[in-house]
């Protein structure tokens, strides 16, 4: 199959360079290039992990109780059934 692809100059010149000095078609190097890649595992993608700085508090009580958290959830509901009921009476 024939296809165009860009190469980097200078990358260009070393592979036509390589490929005269064993004798063999640019093309011929290229596909090897190709088949020696392919055959090689997936690589997977590493993730790095982000580390954030730990800040700590001398505070001992909490800032929020769970019973303030579970009435601004109960709010927050309230608030959305609210929204989304003024659509429904139009």
């Amino acid at each position: 199959m024939k296809t165009t692809i860009e190469i980097p100059d200078e990358l260009f010149r070393q592979a036509k360079a390589k490929a005269a000095l064993d004798g063999i078609k640019l093309k011929d190097l290229v596909a090897e290039g190709l088949r020696l890649v392919m055959a090689q595992p997936a690589r997977k993608k590493r993730l790095r992990r982000t580390k954030f700085p730990i800040i700590e508090s001398k505070r001992t009580d909490p800032l929020l109780t769970l019973e303030q958290v579970k009435q601004a959830m109960a709010d927050m509901e309230d608030e959305e059934a609210r929204h989304y009921a003024q659509f429904m009476r139009r």
